[in-house]
């Protein structure tokens, strides 16, 4: 009875989960976050035949399976569409993380790492985000769950499962190819004498799938990592607000898993193995500078970590006194995740009213000049009101030289004020121009770190100028 009990309440947590992931996105939070712009458009372009001709796999850090999978989703329910498809990927991640904890740690330590897990902010945050990290993390997390497997049951069927899904997660996003050390850690550690083997297999199998998926695109594909290089934005980000967002996101996971490390016992290589999993994305934005997608990253080393963190609770609860801590623990955890996930949920601006105003005026065949260009290209290009996402020009296409015309000659300016904010040259020569009026205006409240290492709420005006010398 007792071990039905805790079965039913695990997949109850699971349930929970993935009901109140359909909640905040049907409650529609916050309007398209630039990279959802991003891929829901290349998606649909890919859908109608220019995904490799309008050149995304030389800027994108990933295939075009998930701007595909992204429009499908907007195809079928808009915005919700292509979110209700990150949660399912986002789902099977979650099931995948508390199935390892069960192979590695037992039931109990399952039950509690579903709790832990479900009420993460970041997790929270990110699966209800409609962006390629959910199928990498996917990826990972069924990796993972697989190389468990193979060490319960000695199959290496589960090791071709796992090199293809672990494969599959990097293809979607190439710098998930990080989590391979921890994968291969613990094949070392729980396989011995079979590791080298069971790695060998992974590592052909891998770079098979790799060269087949890569060859037909090289060219494209070549281009991006040069291009990465010469393009590493800061958004204004100092090195001590970089620790400081990384240090809010994994503090309370690290002490938790320390706790898990601690009890482990005759697990403790491996508990040591999945610690410093939790350590690796915050070590490579440190040492690189780069605040960008920072909550997101963290996240695929919460997929090693809390099963870690899920036996440290299960050991805690076993004594009388613990259960008081166990539940103390949970209750913190619930209030500071969702926390975490409001602020991470309010930290870009809504463009929904402005892209609405946009849809409802812009002609195809005007050119328009958007510095947060995507999210407003996804609804306008959706609705046939510009040709090609080619029709909008933002700020890196402006200082990139791409413009073949006078600032002067575009149909409309929108400036957007957040962490894509046009150069003042640029803002001046509009307003020297003479004949840009300005016709709609919106404010949304964003939540930000600010160089105080406090979180602050503003307001980010957005201002649409048309140009009536044109009309």
């Amino acid at each position: 009875m007792k071990r039905v009990s805790r079965i039913e309440t695990k997949w109850l947590v699971t349930a929970m989960f993935v009901v109140f992931g359909l909640v905040r996105i049907v409650s529609q939070f916050n309007g398209p976050f630039f990279d959802e712009g991003v891929y829901v458009t290349a998606g649909l372009r890919t859908l109608e035949g220019h995904g490799y001709t309008d050149g995304y796999l030389t800027w994108f850090a990933g295939s075009l399976l998930w701007p595909i999978l992204a429009a499908i989703g907007y195809k079928i329910a808009g915005l919700m569409g292509t979110r209700i498809v990150a949660l399912i990927f986002a789902t099977i991640a979650f099931v995948a993380v508390v199935q390892s904890a069960q192979n590695l740690f037992g039931k109990e330590a399952s039950l509690w790492t579903a709790v832990a897990f479900a009420i993460s902010g970041p997790l929270l945050a990110l699966a209800h985000l409609g962006v390629y990290d959910l199928p990498a993390l996917t990826g990972i997390a069924l990796s993972l769950w697989a190389v468990t497997e193979l060490v319960r049951k000695d199959d290496r069927r589960w090791l071709v499962f796992a090199s293809v899904a672990f494969t599959i997660g990097i293809i979607v996003k190439y710098a998930t190819g990080l989590m391979l050390l921890p994968i291969v850690g613990i094949v070392f550690v729980l396989r011995k004498e079979k590791a080298t083997v069971d790695v060998g297999i992974f590592g052909f199998i891998s770079l098979a799938i790799a060269l087949v998926s890569y060859l037909p695109l090289r060219e494209q594909v070549g281009q991006f990592f040069g291009w990465r290089l010469a393009n590493r934005p800061t958004f204004q980000s100092t090195p001590l607000m970089i620790g400081y967002a990384l240090f809010y996101f994994s503090v309370v996971p690290f002490v938790l898993a320390l706790v898990g490390c601690f009890v482990a016992k005759n697990k403790r290589t491996l508990a040591c193995i999945l610690l410093a999993s939790l350590t690796m994305w915050p070590l490579y934005h440190i040492w690189s500078g780069d605040p960008v997608g920072d909550s997101k990253h963290v996240v695929f080393g919460y997929v090693f970590a809390y099963p870690l963190i899920g036996l440290a609770l299960s050991k805690i609860w076993e004594h009388q006194k613990g259960k008081v801590v166990a539940i103390t623990t949970i209750l913190a955890l619930v209030i500071f995740g969702f926390l975490q996930m409001e602020r991470l949920d309010r930290s870009w601006p809504d463009v929904r009213e402005v892209a609405g105003y946009l849809t409802n005026n812009v002609q195809p065949g005007e050119q328009l000049l958007i510095n947060n260009s995507w999210p407003y290209i996804m609804y306008l290009y959706a609705e046939s009101r510009i040709d090609s996402p080619w029709d909008v020009f933002d700020v890196y296409r402006i200082t990139h030289g791409e413009s073949k015309i006078d600032l002067c000659q575009y149909d409309r300016f929108v400036d957007e004020q957040g962490s894509f904010s046009w150069p003042e040259n640029v803002k001046s020569t509009i307003s020297q121009c003479g004949g840009f009026q300005q016709v709609f205006s919106a404010t949304s409240w964003v939540v930000g770190l600010d160089s105080e290492l406090e979180f602050v709420t503003y307001p980010a005006h957005t201002t649409v100028w048309r140009n009536t010398s044109k009309r």
